[in-house]
Parts: C-alpha cells; sequence; structure tokens
C-alpha cells in the first residue's frame, strides 16, 4: 500500500488515501467512477431510487448495517485496518456516509425542499 491522494474532506481536515496495488477499483478507475448498478430508468429518477432503499430498509437499520460492517474491519485480523491512520479514515468515512443516509432520508420525506 502507498499514500497516493490528499485532498480536503470538506470540514478542514486533509486526508491521505491508501491505496491497495491489487485493487481493481484503483486500477480501472475510468471504468468504477461511473454509474454501473442503476437501470437507465433509475439514472433519469435517482429519487425513486432512494424511496424503494428507504421502503426497504430503516434508518435504524441501516446505521446497524454499517456500524457492523466497521466493527467487523477493526476487530479482525485485517491488513487493510493494520494502523491507526487506517482505522480513523475508516471510520471518517463511517460517519460520512451515515450522514449521507441521513440526508437521503430528508430527501425522500421532504422532497419539495
Amino acid at each position: 500500500m502507498r499514500s497516493v491522494q490528499t485532498f480536503d474532506s470538506g470540514r478542514g481536515q486533509v486526508l491521505t488515501l491508501k491505496i491497495n496495488f491489487m485493487s481493481v477499483f484503483f486500477e480501472r478507475k475510468e471504468l468504477f467512477d461511473q454509474v454501473l448498478l442503476l437501470a437507465e430508468e433509475e439514472m433519469q429518477d435517482p429519487i425513486g431510487v432512494f424511496e424503494r432503499f428507504f421502503s426497504d430498509y430503516r434508518l435504524h437499520e441501516c446505521r446497524y448495517i454499517l456500524w457492523a460492517m466497521v466493527q467487523t474491519c477493526l476487530t479482525t485480523d485485517n491488513t487493510e485496518f493494520g494502523n491507526p491512520e487506517e482505522r480513523a479514515d475508516l471510520l471518517l468515512r463511517y460517519k460520512d456516509i451515515e450522514r449521507l443516509l441521513e440526508a437521503c432520508t430528508l430527501v425522500i420525506k421532504n422532497p419539495k425542499k
């Protein structure tokens, strides 16, 4: 692994990402920067994707699932999260995804705002 990218997280924190050389996501950036899983009609109506997601999952369930993933990464022998900086990055991303879920919930509950 090596540090390859530094950016401002938008909250006055500068993050350095460590990239695994074997990761297909970084080897084929052009492909994985595209929308891959949404159907054409979902791309035309992304709010509908939020609505369907949150009709299947409640926010508390999303928090539980997300935290279970983070907890598993932090508490198992995992070389990807072997040092404190990598674990701190994981926790920051956890909070960012949790905030995204909260925002999506608000968008579908108050679509006119």
